[in-house]
C-alpha cells in the first residue's frame, strides 16, 4: 500500500498519528468530499491493478462515501474502506455522529468487519485485502474505534502466502472447438476481460476466427479496440440477433 486517500476527522486523528510517525508511510491524498475520495481510490485501483485503502470519518462521511462504494462494487474495483467509530467506552451514550457503520456500509461493499479488539486489527486488515481482491472483487469495510487505535498490542501474523492462482478447466478447449467449427462465431466481451489485462489475447482469438465482438452492456472497462474492423459494440438487446451467431 503506497497511498492512503481519506477525508479525516477527529475518530482519524490516531490514525493520522502514527501515519506521521512512521518511516516510509504511505502517501496521504487529501480530498474535500468523501465521494471524490472513494472515487480517487477506484480510479487508482484500476489503474495499477492493485486494491487502493480509503479512510472515512464515521457515519456523516461514510454516508457521504456510500455512492463511489456502490459504483466500486459494480465494477468490481478492489478497495480497501475503514471509519473510525466513537470511542467504545462512550457509545452507550449515543455520542455525535456515532452509529452502526456497519449496517450503512453492508449494502454498498462486498464484506465488513466491526473490530472490537486492538489484536484483531491486523489479520483483519490483511483479511480484508485478500477478500477485496478475491473473484468477484470489490470494497470491504471496516469500522475501527478510535480508543482502539491508540492500544498497544502484540500479535503474530502468520506469514503471508499468495493465494493459488485457478488453472482453465475444461471450459477453455470446449470454446476453442466451438470457435473452430463455427461459421459465423460472435465473441461477447465482458468487463473481466479488461480487469484481466486480456484485451490483446482477445483481439488475437477475434482474428483467428474472424469473428465480430461486442462488448457487454454498461461496460466499465475497455475490452476491445473500438477502432479494430471486428468491434461490433455494445451486445444487442434482440435475441433475434444472437440468434444468427452459430
Amino acid at each position: 500500500m503506497d497511498r492512503v486517500f481519506g477525508n479525516p476527522g477527529t475518530t482519524e486523528l490516531p490514525f493520522l498519528a502514527a501515519l506521521v510517525d512512521t518511516e516510509e508511510a504511505p502517501e496521504y491524498v487529501l480530498g474535500v468530499h468523501e465521494g471524490a475520495v472513494v472515487s480517487m481510490a477506484d480510479g487508482y485501483a484500476r489503474a495499477t491493478g492493485r486494491p487502493a485503502f480509503v479512510s472515512l470519518h464515521i457515519a456523516a462521511g461514510l454516508a457521504n462515501g456510500l455512492i463511489g462504494l456502490l459504483n466500486a462494487r459494480r465494477s468490481r474495483t478492489p478497495l480497501v474502506v475503514m471509519a473510525g467509530q466513537q470511542d467504545r467506552r462512550h457509545l452507550q451514550q449515543d455520542p455525535m455522529l456515532s452509529g452502526d457503520l456497519v449496517a450503512l456500509a453492508a449494502p454498498a461493499v462486498k464484506a465488513t468487519y466491526d473490530i472490537q479488539h486492538a489484536r484483531d486489527l491486523p489479520l483483519a486488515l490483511r483479511r480484508a485485502f485478500a477478500l477485496a481482491v478475491r473473484p468477484p472483487a470489490g470494497p470491504v469495510f471496516l469500522s475501527v474505534p478510535m480508543d482502539l487505535l491508540t492500544e498497544d498490542t502484540e500479535v503474530d501474523v502468520p506469514a503471508r502466502t499468495p493465494p493459488p492462482r485457478p488453472t482453465p478447466g475444461g471450459g477453455l478447449d470446449r470454446a476453442a472447438v466451438l470457435l473452430g467449427a463455427a461459421t459465423r462465431p460472435v465473441i461477447v466481451a465482458g468487463d473481466g476481460v479488461g480487469r484481466e489485462d486480456a484485451m490483446a489475447a482477445l483481439v488475437r482469438t477475434a482474428e483467428t476466427c474472424g469473428a465480430p465482438v461486442h462488448h457487454q452492456p454498461m461496460a466499465d472497462h475497455l475490452d476491445f479496440p473500438t477502432t479494430h474492423p471486428l468491434y461490433a459494440g455494445m451486445l444487442p438487446p434482440r435475441r433475434r440477433r444472437a440468434r444468427r451467431a452459430g
